[in-house]
């Protein structure tokens, strides 16, 4: 899951919300002639030409590669649908920025943060793909329970879960065992004792190594994540989902607990902060960290498995751990969030162009295509059924810590808190957290009480500007 730095405002593009529900918000408008009976292949079958639809992604390394893959899969599967990809190199927020000030015009399926599916429908510029799922008859039962619940906004199922991922501990087995430990920890005071074992053991090596101990990446996704092991809201209003989010509610003690355990690991020399930003492999100096022996440990997504699976054969002295985010505290059940993106219909899509991508997107989420993707790129299956194919199945028989992710997005049940926050203006909220946890990461002088508060107040004013420019 890519956390980026840029927003553009799109108020203008916003209507009222007015329905308040199990999650708040107001449902996305029909397109024009692209109404649910268009969802169904039937729609396409007196087609004498292809119909050319234009998909917008946000996949990058490996992963870009099976992404292509399967785009010219589908092609060359039938003769109804050309599908043009378009990949967007500035990730998820630079992907929705393009798509609002295109009017919607830019794609007819696109590829965005599982998290800003509010904004979709402030904006009025997506269809709810349960339009398609009602036509199509196209079962969700199969889905993990918290991707569909994410999805779930005004009662529809707004955009369809296709990649999940969640943090996860990556730890060099070969650190671990210079430094005596010999299960990798359950909790952050834990993680805490072993970035400080992994620091002390390395000293006193020649050359010396695992200087940082732990390379810590500043991610603002972490306080989401953390808050929902808990079980407690990242904003109010039941995390946006018993009415519209009007401010955070991060600003609390167990955060502050969490963020002074962090940075006092930064203070005591056993973690060093690492950047979540940087253009292409520049985001993963955290794990690079790890290859070159400066550090033995990291947290970061599972979905840059597959990546780090193609530059392992050349670092002999990595022997690659993966294990479930540490606790805060060892009674929190809530598991962990799911991460990702989600695809979502546009709303200027015609009829034929609305089956077309409907279509396109059915072939993505088939068991058999799901459990290639994910095979190929250590995301998370999102169905059962991709979760039991052949080749799941053998990679988690030969690769155990393949399947750590799944079972922890399995864990906690699917609720109000473990499902992320319901929030239109997402990506800036987001961008308000980075900046005080890099700052709190960077300057250990900073106070994390100070930090935390700053950025609620910060989160707040733009929630408030954006919920009163709709």
């Amino acid at each position: 899951m890519s956390k980026n730095k840029s927003i553009t405002t799109f108020a203008s593009l916003a209507v009222l919300a007015s329905s308040i529900g199990v999650v708040s918000s107001v449902s996305s408008v029909a397109a024009s002639g692209a109404t649910a009976s268009n969802c169904t292949t039937s729609a396409l079958s007196k087609v004498t030409s292809p119909v050319h639809i234009t998909y917008w992604e946000s996949t990058a390394g490996d992963n870009l590669k099976a992404m292509k893959a399967l785009v010219a899969a589908y092609n060359s599967s039938q003769h109804k649908v050309v599908v043009t990809d378009v990949n967007q190199t500035g990730g998820y927020t630079d992907t929705w920025n393009a798509y609002t000030l295109s009017g919607g015009n830019g794609a007819n399926v696109f590829m965005d943060d599982m998290n800003n599916t509010q904004a979709h429908v402030d904006s009025r510029l997506t269809t709810p793909v349960a339009d398609c799922v009602a036509a199509a008859k196209f079962s969700t039962k199969t889905y993990l329970p918290k991707t569909i619940s994410q999805q779930t906004l005004s009662g529809n199922l707004q955009a369809l879960p296709y990649s999940a991922s969640v943090p996860v501990l990556y730890y060099n087995q070969q650190a671990f065992t210079a430094a005596g430990i010999k299960t990798p920890p359950a909790t952050i005071d834990q993680m805490t004792a072993d970035a400080h074992l992994l620091t002390v053991a390395g000293s006193k090596m020649s050359p010396v190594k695992y200087s940082d101990g732990m390379s810590l990446k500043n991610d603002p996704w972490w306080l989401e994540l953390w808050s929902a092991m808990g079980k407690a809201y990242y904003v109010d209003h039941q995390n946006g989902r018993a009415g519209r989010a009007t401010s955070v509610s991060f600003n609390n003690a167990r955060n502050i607990s969490l963020l002074t355990k962090l940075q006092n690991m930064v203070k005591s020399s056993d973690a060093k902060s690492y950047s979540r930003d940087g253009a292409g492999l520049a985001a993963y100096n955290n794990l690079f960290a790890i290859s070159s022996d400066k550090s033995g440990m990291t947290i970061d997504t599972s979905a840059a498995i597959g990546t780090i699976q193609s530059y392992l054969p050349l670092f002999k002295n990595v022997t690659l751990g993966i294990a479930p985010l540490p606790k805060l505290s060892a009674s929190d059940n809530g598991g962990l969030q799911p991460g990702g993106n989600a695809l979502s219909l546009s709303s200027k899509n015609s009829a034929l162009e609305n089956a077309a991508a409907w279509n396109f997107i059915s072939y993505l989420e088939s068991a058999t295509n799901l459990a290639s993707w994910d095979a190929s790129t250590g995301y998370v299956p999102i169905t059962t059924d991709a979760a039991k194919a052949k080749v799941i199945a053998t990679l988690w028989k030969k690769k155990p810590y393949y399947k750590v992710a799944y079972d922890q997005i399995n864990t906690g049940g699917a609720s109000n808190a473990t499902v992320g926050p319901a929030l239109g203006d997402y990506y800036q909220v987001n961008t308000d957290v980075a900046n005080s946890l890099n700052s709190l990461l960077t300057n250990t002088s900073v106070d994390p009480a100070t930090a935390i508060s700053q950025a609620a107040s910060t989160a707040n004013g733009h929630i408030s500007s954006y919920n009163s420019s709709l």
